[in-house]
């Protein structure tokens, strides 16, 4: 092989492994991604650092309420932990709090006002001794019922993160309005005064299927047509329609 020709092999070699030909290079690693963001919680303004280790500061000074993305931590010999912000940018971590996203800090209010609501609904009569017809224990149980709408549907369990159809109408009644229903559709079908069912339902009533003394299932009314239950292992508890395929056998008022 011609020496000209063995040093373009030997050039592209090189360049194929990374390396230049005037002298040894490292293959460029892709930029470090950021691990969160922090904020600058210091009422003085926070000195940047080129180095966590005895580094000199650079002419920047983040002032407080400033964010910043976070690329490395680090812990200096004195056991202080270090945040680095720029390729020569280090800060110490105890003069910043970590920003939430906008997505887990939405989704934490969201859970927030669920658990209140559900606080509320459940303590809003559940000491009362208001007569039957009460328009605000009502309001309280379409409340209770409504939530509990996407959990588990387990026989036999009593909740509150799973139910069967009777422990669903026992845990919302008594949490929402004081009111014991008993555990079986077998007591709940003989609570209250009955309802004909072709004379339409008020918010709360119980709805029935099956046989006048022992139904297989029972729902809470909660307005607009709709109603609540635990369906079963596939559906757990659903908010459903009335339907006149599909329409109860006996209804129960006992609020």
């Amino acid at each position: 092989m011609k020496k000209s020709n063995m040093i373009k092999f030997s050039a592209a070699a090189l360049t194929f492994l990374g390396i230049s030909a005037t002298g040894v290079k490292p293959v460029k690693q892709p930029a470090q991604a950021a691990s969160k963001r922090i904020k600058v919680i210091s009422k003085q303004s926070v000195t940047v650092w080129t180095n966590y280790q005895k580094g000199r500061h650079v002419a920047t000074h983040l002032k407080k309420g400033s964010s910043h993305f976070v690329y490395q931590t680090a812990t200096d010999s004195m056991g202080n932990l270090w945040y680095r912000i720029g390729k020569k940018e280090w800060v110490m971590a105890k003069y910043f709090n970590q920003v939430k996203s906008a997505k887990k800090a939405k989704a934490k209010s969201k859970k927030t006002k669920r658990v209140k609501k559900a606080r509320s609904a459940a303590s809003l009569a559940a000491s009362w001794s208001a007569p039957m017809g009460s328009k605000a224990r009502a309001k309280a149980v379409v409340s209770l019922a409504k939530q509990q709408v996407g959990k588990a549907y387990v026989k036999g369990s009593k909740g509150p993160n799973a139910f069967d159809n009777a422990s669903l109408v026992a845990y919302v009644y008594k949490q929402a309005a004081g009111v014991n229903t008993g555990s079986s559709t077998k007591s709940q079908v003989k609570k209250g005064i009955a309802v004909d069912p072709s004379s339409g339902f008020v918010e709360g009533d119980l709805l029935f299927w099956g046989s006048k003394n022992k139904p297989y299932n029972v729902a809470i009314y909660v307005g607009d047509g709709k109603y609540v239950t635990a369906a079963g292992d596939q559906q757990g508890v659903i908010q459903a329609s009335l339907s006149t395929y599909f329409w109860p056998s006996r209804a129960r008022r006992v609020l």
